[in-house]
């Protein structure tokens, strides 16, 4: 008998404090490569929980459980917009929802734009709830494959729908007493396809040349 409870207590001393039961819906080992657009905290070695979290959330089609360090009691939970590529990675789980469409996002309405004209007068100032798609994009000079220079006080990373999420950024700017100019930006190493992210901008400087990025100046 003595022997039976050396042996129990050896066991429990060798097993990893936290160790993660890999179950329904979970892949051990690997990661989906992408911005997350929420971090949560959940309980060391409580992978079920970050799944969990992207079940309850209807934004969410995949998460990344990332394993706690020993003697931490927190882990890192990445909720993810899309279902980006899915890469090896040691210290992850992961999983996807398997949700049959997209949520209804209001924002990624699109409003029609037609091409700027150069060498005609500025159309007279938008003023906000005016139905005019031309009044609207008409408050913004926008140039295709130029950033806007300067500090951003305002970002964030999305997914790129309708028309690559120009009307998205340009809704947030027109809304923004403070912004002034605003970039919509698709650079591989801040927003990876088909994510982007939307610069606000309320002391803009010179345009400087970016094949992925859109820019645009209040007039």
């Amino acid at each position: 008998m003595r022997l039976l409870k050396l042996a129990f207590i050896a066991a429990a001393l060798a097993a990893p404090a936290g160790a993660e039961t890999i179950g329904s819906g979970m892949s051990d080992g690997t990661r989906y490569d992408g911005p997350p657009y929420s971090t949560v905290g959940v309980r060391a070695g409580d992978a079920a929980a970050c799944r969990e979290a992207c079940r309850g959330d209807i934004r969410c089609y995949a998460w990344n459980y990332q394993r706690a360090l020993p003697g931490e009691t927190q882990s890192r939970c990445e909720l993810l917009p899309n279902e980006p590529t899915l890469v090896w990675d040691a210290e992850f789980i992961s999983g996807a929802i398997g949700r049959s469409s997209p949520a209804p996002d209001p924002d990624e309405q699109v409003i029609p734009r037609t091409p700027d004209t150069s060498g005609t007068p500025a159309p007279p100032p938008y003023q906000p709830g005016e139905p005019s798609a031309d009044g609207f994009w008409g408050q913004f000079t926008i140039t295709e494959g130029s950033e806007v220079a300067g500090a951003a006080y305002a970002s964030w990373n999305y997914v790129a729908k309708g028309d690559g999420g120009i009307t998205r950024c340009a809704k947030a700017c027109d809304g923004d007493d403070k912004c002034l100019a605003f970039n919509v930006r698709s650079d591989a190493e801040i927003a990876p396809r088909p994510n982007v992210i939307c610069e606000l901008k309320s002391a803009p400087g010179s345009l400087l040349r970016n094949p992925d990025s859109t820019a645009a100046t209040k007039r």
